[in-house]
């Protein structure tokens, strides 16, 4: 059970048969916040007791009032020792700064020693927050920092403001940061906003030494370029220290090269086809809903890696070879479809792939029934002897947490059921997409994600063409005419004259073993 808060629920609020014990309390988040609070009250300019007091009152309850009323400030422990570090590291940065600044100062006359602190690179903070967690945490970290710093520069209230300001925009510019170019073009927007802000404060205390202005706004942009390489240079040591996965680590694992995939391609070929197509469903239904596409096409690639393990009990990898189901009692082969996410969880432990992509990995069959061998069970079940528990042929789960759980769910769960129709027709495809969406929502399997009726509306809207064109006819190509006429008499050599047969009278052999290889493949 989880604990809100820093406090503690009262008994009578707790389940029946469950105590609070002093296990429950969050012993480390309030020892991150005497380690902030005492670190913080050294750095600030006042006596360390009242600081120290002074961070604990409020980071306390910015803490309680975020966890309490913003949807996704959720961080858990990691993510709370990542803040606290970071945090200390920019307020100790700018400290340093700001008794580097006046040595500067001396050897560099003409430029005025307040200038140079426009140029502390306080966004790059919110920024690395923005990218390996989320705007929310991002937006109060802001605050938080921003506070601070203004605390530092002699309690004042515009450089809050200007950090303030930088670092939303920052936080803001690198949402779903693919490549490096999006951070760089984050910076030059953090020094815009720092040269725009710079100017209003200008105009507020109608100060015009154009001299000193020019060289305030030299140091507001670069400020931005600072930021730049501030995150540059310490996302990938952020990524590495806390196993943090990006989305620019996410392109890495999206490289078809990577060792997982193939294995997959050489010992489970069916199911790679399998994922690839579910990743294209999955990330064209993330920009419809406003989720991250490119972490639901990269986990829908390595969401199925568990089978690779045991490729032959799975359909799409049988082929020619006999179904080892048959062999099976129905809770055995239960147990071996379950084992799947199992499988595929230990596989992204070994080779790294982030807690982002193994939560989709364990969450995306959420807690559904295996139907087919459920029923089969139930069709063999002896009432005077054990009775079939349906708990039994259910996934363990989780429930899908995320929007780019609950879409690699529904693709997967699409794709597959697409395969049974014998003909694939647009009208048809898109009932199915329809039923399968009601049958998952009505199971309850999107109860702990984000995703909306509007948004199913929109995921269906988006399987519709991509399942319709991956399932299109082709046209049935008239055989060459050399073949159709060899050992005949030529029609004075012109064998584009000889007729053709239809389409229905040739190849009479292999009709029937397609029809059956078409039913075989669930086509």
């Amino acid at each position: 059970m989880k604990v809100g808060g820093w406090g503690r629920r009262k008994n009578s609020e707790l389940p029946a048969g469950e105590q609070w014990s002093l296990r429950q309390f969050p012993w480390k988040r309030i020892g991150l916040l005497l380690l902030l609070a005492s670190a913080v009250g050294l750095l600030l300019p006042a006596q360390a007791l009242g600081s120290s007091l002074l961070v604990i009152l409020l980071l306390a309850i910015l803490f309680e009032f975020a966890t309490a009323n913003i949807r996704k400030f959720s961080p858990d422990n990691k993510d709370l020792l990542f803040l606290t570090l970071l945090l200390l590291a920019m307020l100790a940065v700018t400290k340093a700064s700001l008794v580097v600044f006046p040595l500067i100062g001396q050897a560099l006359p003409e430029i005025p020693p307040s200038a140079y602190a426009y140029g502390i690179g306080i966004a790059a903070g919110a920024m690395l927050v923005r990218i390996v967690l989320n705007s929310e945490i991002a937006l109060v970290f802001s605050l938080v920092v921003s506070t601070f710093a203004g605390w530092l520069m002699d309690n004042s209230f515009f450089f809050a403001v200007y950090f303030f300001l930088g670092s939303v925009v920052g936080a803001h510019s690198v949402g779903y940061a693919e490549d490096r170019t999006i951070v760089m073009r984050a910076g030059a927007r953090v020094g815009m906003v720092n040269v725009l802000t710079i100017l209003c404060q200008n105009l507020i205390s109608h100060h015009w030494v154009f001299s000193d202005l020019g060289f305030n706004l030299l140091f507001g942009f670069l400020g931005g370029i600072v930021v730049v390489l501030v995150v540059l240079g310490v996302l990938p040591i952020v990524e590495w220290l806390f196993g943090y996965t990006t989305n620019i680590k996410l392109l890495e694992l999206a490289n078809l090269n990577h060792p997982l995939l193939k294995k997959m391609i050489l010992e489970a070929p069916g199911t790679y086809h399998h994922s690839v197509v579910v990743s294209t469903l999955a990330e064209t239904a993330a920009r419809s809903v406003n989720a991250n596409p490119l972490l639901a096409r990269v986990s829908a690639y390595y969401h199925d890696i568990g089978k690779s393990s045991k490729p032959l009990y799975f359909v799409e990898n049988q082929g020619q070879h006999e179904n080892r189901h048959d062999k099976l009692a129905p809770s055995m082969s239960s147990l071996v479809l379950i084992s799947h996410v199992k499988d595929g969880l230990e596989l992204a432990r070994e080779y790294r792939l982030g807690k982002k992509i193994s939560n989709i990995i364990q969450q995306h069959h959420g807690t559904s029934l295996i139907s087919f061998f459920y029923q089969k069970a139930k069709d063999q079940e002896d009432p005077e002897m054990e009775q079939v528990e349906e708990g039994s042929y259910r996934y363990p789960g989780p429930k899908p947490q995320t929007k780019e759980a609950g879409l690699v769910l529904l693709a997967d769960a699409v794709e597959a059921a697409s395969r049974t129709l014998l003909q694939p027709t647009p009208a048809r495809l898109q009932g199915l997409v329809q039923k399968i969406i009601n049958n998952i929502f009505t199971d309850g399997q999107l109860d702990e994600c984000e995703l909306t009726l509007k948004d199913l509306h929109q995921i269906a809207k988006s399987f519709n063409p991509i399942l319709a064109g991956l399932h299109h006819h082709r046209l049935d190509y008239p055989a060459p005419a050399a073949k159709e006429n060899s050992g005949k008499k030529k029609n004075n050599g012109d064998l584009h004259k000889q007729p053709a047969k239809t389409g229905r009278d040739r190849y009479p052999e292999d009709k029937k073993g397609g029809e059956e290889d078409l039913r075989r493949l669930g086509m």
